[in-house]
């Protein structure tokens, strides 16, 4: 896999006073084959914070992380963060919704 996507999705479908994380963050595989993206998603996990992701990414081990050239997020300054403190040797672009 070379190309990694990030975004939350927001949770209003449910009765607002539960408790509970209403933004998990979403990770998909953004890698081209044949000139097709595969789009497959690959996990979520609670919460919209830096630590989020940079957790997730560092539980794929380093080389997973060697292997992403670039990383897609939207312009939340926590997913920039763990992109540099985890993926520094990929590229950072802005996804395409964004």
């Amino acid at each position: 896999m070379r190309a990694l996507g990030i975004d939350e999705h927001v949770w209003r479908h449910g009765d607002g006073r539960t408790k509970g994380p209403k933004e998990p963050t979403g990770m998909v595989d953004l890698s081209r084959e044949a000139g097709r993206v595969h789009a497959r998603l690959l996990d979520l996990v609670p919460g919209r914070s830096k630590n989020a992701y940079a957790d997730w990414l560092y539980g794929r081990g380093d080389g997973f992380r060697a292997n992403i050239a670039v990383a897609a997020l939207d312009p939340f300054g926590g997913y920039k963060a763990a992109i540099n403190d985890r993926l520094a040797d990929a590229t950072a672009v802005l996804d395409a919704f964004h």
